[in-house]
């Protein structure tokens, strides 16, 4: 380990990363590309190619440079809050000289907020991906984006394992464009969101393409019963994955044959261990038992953009229990947040959104399970406010990311309250749940 970079620059010079559409590969884009002049601050990554993306992230990472990978689609308040990032100075280990990859996650905090990586932590996690699928190079057919940890690391599978990456357009998938740039050979391997899969579900052609690849390594949200249900009923090679930003990607998986045999649980990649603890206090619980997920892992982030973290275990919001066979279960948050479409979207932010277009006198955000979706974002409010939701949805468009606006409102005859005059909660959280 620790030869990334090494290999990443020599396959800068060679076609192993290419568009499905274009046929084109990254080579005449790794070269052309200009890097900024040296200022010490990592480089924002944010062309709205995936292939120069690609491309640039990797030529900056070799030239020595930090960067810092933008969603190009983000509104101006994001990108400004991304650009007051990269330009905090760094403390601790984090103003070392060797480059950083910085990822961004929601966090538990609601905020944007940016996960540093090394090449050292995300190679780690690309190498126990590998050593977990049986040693062999890791070919992938990327339809996440690259500014996510989900889409970037399959770019570091392939550098650090010498495989191939194939970069391609989602929606012209769903409009039935299948690749044919991928063998049909059984060696390769295509992540998805459950959103994504809950859309290819009903097209029997998608799903005769889904059975050529070795593994659809489903993630970024929880998956329906149903929906899994279904996969399996279709002998879709599903191997489900727990992981996070902070994780370098997945952290448990569940074989393919395991998925289809009907059994439950994932397998800890070996190079993390995960423990659980008491909510409160936080100490070590026997398998069954229902506990906050701490990970030991050589994948583990530095910590968040410009803060080090201190070394040791991270202790997540994620809610998991072991069964008899040492297999992981994740069952939930710990916290308020919700999974939507692989995106993590923070109660807090949308209501606050909502609060400034003064049509509501209360609200409350919460995530409702949805078959496509994993959760949907839900927004509860009194129904004496009778707002002009058109007009809501219109003023939150030019302040929200499109995945964090509402899918569902729920209007509330009797608003509850607790003896202390604030909004109830547990009550509207119940409410919502029954309904």
């Amino acid at each position: 380990m620790g030869n990334l970079l090494e290999r990443a620059a020599h396959c800068l010079n060679e076609p192993v990363v290419r568009s499905t559409d274009t046929g084109t590969d990254w080579r005449h884009l790794a070269t052309a590309h200009s890097l900024p002049a040296g200022d010490g601050l990592p480089i924002a990554i944010d062309s709205p190619d995936p292939l120069a993306y690609a491309a640039q992230a990797i030529a900056a990472l070799v030239a020595g440079r930090s960067i810092l990978l933008c969603n190009p689609h983000w509104t101006r308040a994001e990108r400004a809050a991304a650009e007051a990032l990269r330009q905090a100075p760094a403390t601790g280990g984090n103003s070392a000289t060797a480059p950083r990859i910085l990822i961004a996650t929601g966090g538990s905090s609601g905020s944007l907020r940016f996960a540093t990586h090394s090449s050292e932590t995300l190679e780690a996690a690309a190498l126990a991906y590998r050593d977990f699928r049986g040693g062999a190079s890791l070919n992938s057919l990327c339809l996440l984006p690259l500014y996510h940890i989900g889409g970037f690391q399959q770019l570091i599978r392939a550098l650090a394992t010498g495989g191939q990456l194939l970069l391609g357009d989602w929606h012209a998938v769903v409009a039935g464009r299948l690749p044919e740039a991928v063998p049909a050979d059984g060696r390769w391997t295509i992540p998805l969101v459950p959103a994504q899969l809950q859309r290819l579900l009903g097209d029997s052609s998608a799903c005769s393409w889904l059975r050529g690849f070795s593994s659809i390594l489903l993630g970024g949200a929880p998956a329906a019963a149903t929906l899994l249900e279904e996969a399996r009923g279709k002998r879709l090679p599903v191997s489900i994955s727990y992981g996070a930003s902070e994780f370098g990607a997945a952290l448990a998986v569940q074989p393919p044959g395991e998925f289809l045999d009907g059994e439950t649980g994932l397998h800890p990649l070996p190079h993390a261990s995960i423990r659980l603890l008491d909510l409160e206090p936080a100490k070590p619980l026997p398998p069954g038992a229902l506990g906050r997920i701490e990970v030991c892992a050589t994948s583990l982030f530095h910590g968040y953009w410009p803060h080090e973290r201190t070394p040791g275990p991270f202790r997540t919001e994620d809610l998991g229990c072991f069964d008899s066979k040492g297999r992981l279960h994740v069952v939930g948050r710990a916290d308020n947040a919700i999974n939507t479409g692989g995106e993590k979207v923070h109660p807090a932010e949308i209501e606050a959104a909502l609060r400034a277009t003064g049509a509501f006198s209360e609200v409350f955000v919460l995530g409702l399970p949805a078959p496509r979706w994993g959760e949907c974002v839900t927004v509860l409010f009194p129904a004496v406010d009778a707002p002009d939701l058109a007009a809501v949805e219109r003023s939150l468009r030019a302040t929200l990311s499109p995945h964090k606006l509402p899918r569902r409102w729920m209007p509330v005859a009797a608003w509850p309250h607790t003896t202390a005059g604030k909004t109830d909660r547990a009550a509207l959280r119940a409410l919502a749940s029954s309904g």
